[in-house]
Order: C-alpha cells, then sequence, then structure tokens
C-alpha cells in the first residue's frame, strides 16, 4: 500500500526494485495528480515501511 498525497487514503500497488535506490511503483487503480517532487510513502497495515520521491509519472 502507498499513499502520494497527505489527505489521500492509502491504494494497493507494487513495487518494483530498479537498483541504485529506485523502484517503480504500479497502483492498482490510476492516481489523481501525481507530481514529481511529491513523497510517496509505504504501508503495510498501520505500519510506515518507508518512502521516497517521485521524479516522473509513467501513465
Amino acid at each position: 500500500m502507498a499513499k502520494i498525497r497527505y489527505r489521500r487514503r492509502v491504494a494497493a500497488c507494487r513495487v518494483l526494485p530498479l537498483g541504485d535506490g529506485q523502484a517503480r511503483v504500479e497502483f492498482d487503480e490510476p492516481q489523481r495528480a501525481v507530481t514529481p517532487g511529491q513523497s510517496i510513502v509505504f504501508y503495510e497495515g498501520d505500519y510506515v515501511l518507508g518512502g521516497g520521491i517521485i521524479e516522473e509519472e509513467i501513465p
């Protein structure tokens, strides 16, 4: 699960490691207003697993 905006709900996704500390995140449902420079936070239940900064949106 991941969240890209503070007030948004967490959404189901897959995280695909690319190497060099980068990953591709594929959401099960399209997300609105994905913007480079934003944070993305990953969750498992109530636990924060990690996060990063969005570099680009790939439709």
